[in-house]
């Protein structure tokens, strides 16, 4: 056996071992979809937990303020799956939330009162049904098992979460 070919199964190995079994080859691609997934879901996942935590302090209402507390608490550790399966995708994820989210945090963040409560709240629930239809995508057009296993099983945390956020909007 020549060198090349023992080196070639060696990596194939530590590869398979690294990745809980998958084996990594040249031939596994991850898609345009998967990786604009793995991209916005973080990016979402860091306007939520940074939404959360603002809503925490400056929630005037105690179900604004609860509700803030759950979505850092979820959104951190769904943004721990996204960042695990992304690593072992090798998928570069942004460091920050997109312009557009940052600059409604920032919005919303200058209003105090019931004002903020209203517009924090139509704010996230428009993230939540932003997020469920990028999973929606995903599960149709994505081509990475493991992201669409991500966007599967986040699912019914976002749901929960635009359930309360809609009931506690009435």
């Amino acid at each position: 056996m020549s060198l090349r070919v023992a080196f070639a199964g060696a990596t194939a190995v530590a590869a398979m071992v690294l990745l809980g079994g998958a084996p990594v080859s040249a031939q596994v691609e991850v898609s345009k979809q998967d990786k604009r997934f793995l991209r916005l879901a973080h990016q979402g996942n860091l306007t939520e937990i940074a939404a959360g935590k603002v809503a925490r302090i400056k929630g005037a209402d105690a179900t604004v303020r609860s509700i803030g507390a759950v979505l850092v608490t979820d959104h951190t550790r769904l943004d721990e799956a996204v960042k695990e399966v992304a690593g072992r995708l090798d998928v570069r994820l942004p460091a920050q939330p997109s312009k557009k989210e940052r600059a409604a945090l920032r919005h919303v963040s200058r209003l105090s009162g019931r004002a903020f409560d209203r517009a924090w709240l139509t704010a996230m629930i428009e993230g939540h049904r932003q997020a469920i239809r990028l999973g929606e995508q995903e599960l149709r057009d994505g081509s990475s098992p493991a992201v669409k296993e991500l966007a599967r099983a986040s699912a019914p945390v976002i749901r929960k979460h635009l359930d309360e956020l809609l009931q506690a909007q009435k």
